[in-house]
């Protein structure tokens, strides 16, 4: 297999008239999708003797220095030229496949629009036959010749009405068809024709391998969640764009995590240098003034930018959905058709069975409600950060984030509040005293109380979070009581958040409480007290 960069081919000398030159078809056979662009291998075939290869009607948006061509053993390779043209100077490649489409509306908007004029003609000439009639015909047939042309002038009247409708439904159809043909030849004024040099003594099939910019690929995901099982079905699904000006038909499509954008090295480092700022000189008042910086020119900058001509915004691909995750590639079983100017393409990528933990989590501080809560291992493999569809028992109760390669050691997914647990917040009391010698300290007390109900049929697993106050300071004293005794005063590594964790039978009611006692010196001003 031959392997040719498009940079060797281009420096080579300028063509000469050659005895065969082959008008190729080519096709795209296979896509490679990354965050931010996209690898096109597009296949053409050349026949047994060609000395030339022409492409035509090819996109301009591809990066020329990307290109790479691959030739089969016993096909010699020459040099290569890209030639950039207007749209108007190669009608031939100014098809869309809209036009099909539209010629055929306008058919039958024009056969209609013929058909309307006809019956405006025989409409009028059905009035002027009646009036001439009424003066000419005998007493006895005047009723029978209005008759006639009443009934036919009532038929070519509901007709026009209906036509009238069928031009506007017709209308309806062709204008968003007509703006996007129209959209899509604005967004490609350029076209490309690339004429390469080769010599083969057989047909022979070409791989021509281009990078572009207008595509991308974020990850999306959908959590389902069989709350009296536990079973977590977590399904992959990709959201695949492309504005490249090609259209992808029956393509192989591959996507990839790996980011050809990503920092490739280290910026060197520098020493660390110590040194002592020389004192500052007195300045006079005056002269600070004088020298003082001048303030920012914010209205200039803000007019400059609003009388600006603003270029019409491209859909931006964002690449931070990506990081921290390593690069992973994923491969669809069948053929794809995206076509250039797609904005979201939604791919299935298969899915991960898990076995959760239901817990029905309380935060009484933020809330009087319990949310329930899956808990369950991480899945395998590369889960790029994306966004989250969360399904409950069938039935869609939101959206979240899922970041599976955050700090934490468990995958938690929420899955929406559950009403039938029953919260309820005692009213906090709080005093205050002083102890010590002669009121030295200040003492304040707060008692905090919850009560939580299961209401459901069956039993759940409760979790309760109360925030409780942390000294970070060696004079602030805090002392703590809770009742029952938590599961840890530490919950996810943070001193301070104190966890409940127990089972709540069908009906059962539970109350907790806390009580803290915080002392400090008199004068000292203590930030956070409530």
């Amino acid at each position: 297999m031959r392997h040719v960069p498009f940079r060797w081919l281009a420096a080579c000398l300028p063509f000469i008239a050659l005895p065969f030159t082959a008008q190729a078809q080519s096709r795209i056979d296979e896509v490679l999708v990354y965050p931010g662009g996209a690898q096109v291998t597009r296949l053409a075939t050349v026949a047994a003797g060609a000395r030339e290869l022409v492409l035509n009607c090819l996109s301009a948006r591809f990066d020329p220095d990307s290109l790479q061509i691959d030739a089969p053993a016993g096909v010699n390779l020459g040099p290569v030229q890209l030639e950039t043209l207007p749209r108007e100077r190669v009608p031939d490649c100014a098809n869309s496949p809209l036009d099909e489409q539209v010629r055929k509306l306008e058919g039958q908007r024009d056969q209609l629009a013929a058909e309307s004029t006809a019956l405006d003609t025989s409409l009028g000439y059905l009035k002027a036959l009646g009036s001439g009639e009424a003066r000419s015909t005998p007493a006895t047939g005047i009723a029978a010749t209005a008759d006639s042309i009443r009934k036919t002038a009532l038929d070519g009247l509901l007709r026009q009405a209906q036509i009238k409708r069928q031009l506007e439904e017709l209308e309806k159809q062709l204008a968003p068809l007509q703006g996007e043909r129209e959209r899509l030849a604005a967004a490609n004024p350029q076209w490309r024709s690339l004429r390469l040099r080769l010599s083969t003594t057989k047909e022979a099939e070409l791989k021509l391998n281009y990078r572009v910019t207008q595509a991308g690929w974020a990850p999306s995901y959908r959590a389902l969640l069989d709350t009296a099982s536990g079973a977590l079905s977590l399904e992959r699904l990709a959201q695949v764009s492309q504005q490249s000006g090609e259209d992808w038909k029956n393509v192989k499509l591959r996507l990839s995590t790996a980011q050809a954008a990503q920092k490739v090295g280290q910026t060197p480092p520098w020493p660390w240098q110590l040194n002592i700022q020389p004192p500052t000189p007195p300045v006079a008042a005056d002269a600070r003034r004088l020298y003082a910086p001048a303030p920012a020119p914010v209205a200039m900058s803000v007019m400059a930018e609003g009388s600006r001509v603003r270029e019409p915004e491209q859909e931006r691909f964002d690449l931070s959905v990506f990081q921290g995750s390593y690069a992973t590639e994923f491969v669809l079983p069948l053929r794809v058709n995206i076509d250039s100017g797609t904005q979201r393409a939604s791919l299935a990528l298969g899915s991960e069975k898990l076995q959760a933990k239901v817990l029905a989590r309380v935060q009484p501080q933020s809330e009087a409600a319990a949310y329930l809560v899956a808990d369950a291992s991480k899945p395998a493999g590369a889960w790029p950060r994306g966004a989250l569809q969360l399904v409950r028992d069938g039935a869609l109760v939101g959206s979240s984030m899922l970041n599976v390669a955050s700090g934490d050691e468990r995958l938690e997914l929420p899955f929406g509040r559950d009403d039938a647990v029953r919260v309820q917040v005692e009213p906090e009391q709080r005093n205050a005293g002083n102890t010590g010698f002669i009121g030295a300290r200040a003492e304040h007390r707060y008692t905090r109380g919850y009560v939580v109900e299961n209401r459901h049929a069956a039993p759940l697993a409760l979790q309760l979070v109360e925030a409780a106050p942390v000294s970070q300071h060696e004079d602030i004293k805090v002392q703590s009581q809770f009742s029952p005794a938590p599961t840890t005063q530490a919950w996810r590594k943070q001193p301070g958040l104190v966890l409940w964790e127990l089972p709540l039978a069908a009906g059962q009611s539970q109350r907790f409480t806390a009580e803290y006692v915080i002392s400090a010196p008199k004068e000292a001003q203590v930030t956070g007290l409530r």
